[in-house]
């Protein structure tokens, strides 16, 4: 394998895919990095994402090249602070349930789920340094001298946290550890998608005044460029999906269109995607309540969506929060009860309990007003 100073000077041209060796040599340590604070493969690689679109950013700004795997490590602690952090105050709440997410099909994931959950609430009792120590030495076998070196720290101390790690996990459990955290890593695309970010939407490369100009040229286009749009949310790649549903509502296109194309967004596999795309139909029906009752029916199966921040984030717009108002009118209280009931993330279903009362009372009132 190529050291890392001559790794950094290949990648120093400025060519994504000079940096791509990079990513393919540390993209499982900046996983089980993020993996061992966020304790959810999901968000993990998220920020794995995040952590090397910030390194071929700022590479240029490392020091020592020969610290490159301890300088990732570093990006990655800092940017799963900032996860929890935004996670903290989008739900105004001290503490986060550090939870992982339900299946998403559980009739086919439950099992692989509940093995997931059982894993990481067993490395949860371990300290901080143990966990992301085991984390790094199962999820791709690094070895003791390379996570020594990662870290930075003696190889002794390495070692002695193994060691200790392994006595607080059950002897059964280590085989399962090993298991699910190799078979959570990022897949063999991870770094194909990486270089896609860095090839075409870089971390803040768009600014609010080329938003406007990319939105004036594809108001011109107008619907010559509906195939245009239909072939970017069709992408394989979520941040492509996600920059058109963004620009969708300046497009040019017709409101008929714009509309139907963010209600398929609504099911697309990203989280990211569902939320803009939930925002975006949200905007548009606003100062239209007319709409409301056409439009609300698409964005209540968000109330039982994968992502549990998703999930709290439209109850709350739903039932009214910040400068949304009107929408409980419209929301089946049947499917609100039925989402409570099947919820089990306690800041979910107290939104949920919001939403029902603004249901009831809006509903009511509507009802009082028609008597």
């Amino acid at each position: 394998m190529r050291d890392d100073i001559a790794l950094v000077a290949a990648a120093l041209s400025g060519d994504p895919e000079m940096f791509s060796p990079i990513v393919e040599r540390y993209q499982d340590a900046v996983f089980a990095i993020a993996l061992a604070r966020l304790r959810n493969f999901a968000d993990a690689e998220d920020v794995a994402q995040e952590v090397f679109v910030e390194a071929f950013e700022n590479l240029g700004k490392l020091s020592n090249p020969s610290s490159l795997g301890a300088w990732l490590r570093s990006i990655a602690i800092h940017r799963c602070v900032d996860h929890l952090r935004q996670a903290r105050e989008s739900i105004g709440l001290d503490e986060i349930a550090e939870q992982v997410e339900a299946a998403a099909n559980p009739q086919t994931e439950v099992e692989q789920q509940e093995l997931c959950d059982q894993v990481m609430a067993a490395i949860g009792q371990l300290s901080k340094k143990q966990r992301e120590t085991t984390t790094l030495f199962y999820v791709n076998g690094y070895s003791q001298q390379e996570i020594a070196r990662i870290q930075e720290v003696p190889i002794g101390t390495i070692r002695r946290r193994l060691h200790d790690a392994r006595e607080k996990l059950k002897e059964e459990m280590i085989g399962l550890v090993e298991d699910v955290l190799k078979s959570g890593a990022p897949k063999g695309d991870f770094g194909k998608r990486v270089f896609e970010i860095l090839s075409r939407y870089r971390r803040d490369a768009t600014p609010w005044d080329e938003l406007g100009e990319i939105a004036s040229t594809l108001r011109e286009i107008g619907a010559a460029g509906l195939d245009g749009f239909v072939k970017a949310l069709e992408s394989p790649y979520y941040q492509t999906r996600r920059f058109a549903v963004r620009i969708l509502p300046d497009s040019g296109l017709s409101q008929e269109v714009i509309e139907q194309l963010l209600k398929k967004a609504l099911n697309d596999a990203n989280k990211e995607v569902r939320k803009l795309a939930f925002l975006e139909l949200a905007h548009i029906i606003y100062e239209d309540e007319s709409r409301r009752k056409e439009i609300v029916p698409y964005l209540i199966p968000l109330l039982t969506d994968p992502g549990w921040r998703l999930r709290s984030y439209v109850a709350s717009i739903l039932y009214g929060q910040d400068y949304f108002e009107g929408y409980a009118k419209y929301v089946p209280l049947d499917c609100v009860v039925r989402a409570f009931l099947a919820e089990k993330n306690q800041i979910v279903k107290q939104n949920l309990i919001e939403l029902m009362r603004a249901v009831l009372n809006a509903q009511g009132s509507d009802e009082s007003k028609r008597r």
